[in-house]
């Protein structure tokens, strides 16, 4: 591989990340307590990351740069900077290489448990995903009264879940995932996006600095917290939300006769502007007649602060108001729930539909 120049380059690209980033847990994290250590990228079929104390040297695989997520890579960082840890500042005797200091030292760097949950031990999760699948299969008929109000029983039954787990302080497990890739620039639909799955499908959402190793590009990526079954939600209509933009879109440009692109960013941006007020309709609603009032949940909020202590909030215009942002707008408003979700493994099913 050294021998390919633009290999070597990369190579380089993804070391003086991993310096990048090893500093930045440093100081965040640790009070910049660690001495650098000499940072590789290992080949073969090395694990995933290792520390040795003797040589001070601290390796990450090629092959995990290169085909995982950069979240995984830095969760693998931040592991090895654990024992790191342990060995140049808590010093333990007699103690195993992941005994009480190492679990102390992740809890600093804030290393999630590599062990999920099996979906057994989540029955309450297992039911929303099972009435769910049953009410917006409902929603498919082509009376639109009936499809409706299956679209509202699906709002309320995804309400009370997150409600109860809250109100009734029920065993919860959080974690995070994160959706789409890593772009230096975010697009004003992009920004509504994220502010949908915030305010209505019960997760906390950043805009999480991060890197792609194969092009060697730094920016952002969005990353959303929650439980599982809400994971599972906004996930779907992250995706199908994006593919149902395209699509109206292209339906606009070919009833408007548009042949240009440059009114897509404001078209895309009202939509996403429309389906919000349209579910902030919906919230009202289920305020005034179920008393279902979503006030968020302090052990999401407490994790969410926990994995990202230093948390800035930034806001924006958003594009002018044209006449084609309005259509957008209008098209937004007809956005509805309506083809059932699928269950845990059986893959990624439509959601969102007009």
């Amino acid at each position: 591989m050294d021998q390919d120049p633009l290999k070597r380059q990369l190579r380089n690209r993804w070391n003086r990340q991993l310096y990048l980033w090893w500093h930045t847990y440093n100081r965040e994290y640790l009070a910049e307590a660690l001495q650098k250590p000499l940072i590789q990228i290992g080949e073969g079929d090395q694990p995933l990351g290792s520390w040795n104390p003797e040589r001070r040297t601290l390796t990450i695989s090629h092959a995990h740069i290169l085909t995982d997520p950069w979240s995984s890579v830095m969760d693998t960082l931040r592991h090895e900077m654990a024992h790191q840890y342990v060995d140049d500042v808590l010093k333990p005797a007699d103690e195993g290489p992941h005994g009480p200091a190492f679990q102390n030292a992740c809890r600093r760097l804030r290393c999630l448990p590599g062990a999920r949950a099996k979906e057994s031990d989540q029955p309450e999760e297992e039911k929303i995903f099972r009435l769910l699948k049953k009410v917006l299969s409902l929603a498919g008929s082509p009376n639109k009264h009936e499809a409706q109000a299956a679209v509202q029983k699906a709002r309320y039954l995804l309400t009370k879940y997150s409600i109860d787990l809250v109100e009734l302080d029920r065993e919860r497990h959080f974690s995070s995932r994160r959706l789409g890739h890593v772009k230096k620039k975010r697009m004003s639909h992009e920004l509504w996006l994220a502010s949908i799955l915030n305010e209505f499908f019960f997760v906390e959402v950043l805009w999480a600095e991060s890197y792609d190793a194969v092009r060697g590009r730094s920016g952002s990526v969005l990353e959303i917290f929650g439980t599982t079954a809400n994971l599972e939600m906004a996930e779907y209509v992250y995706h199908y939300l994006l593919g149902l933009l395209d699509r109206l879109w292209k339906g606009y440009q070919i009833k408007n006769e548009v042949r240009l692109n440059r009114e897509r960013q404001r078209y895309l941006a009202g939509v996403l502007e429309g389906f919000y007020r349209k579910l902030q309709d919906q919230g009202t609603t289920l305020e005034t007649t179920h008393a279902l009032v979503w006030k968020g949940d302090p052990r999401l909020q407490e994790f969410y602060r926990y994995l990202n202590p230093r948390v800035q909030k930034r806001y924006w215009g958003g594009p002018s108001r044209t006449r084609v942002y309005e259509d957008g707008r209008q098209a937004g408003k007809r956005v509805t729930i309506q083809k059932p979700i699928a269950t845990r493994g059986t893959g990624r099913a439509g959601l969102l539909t007009t």
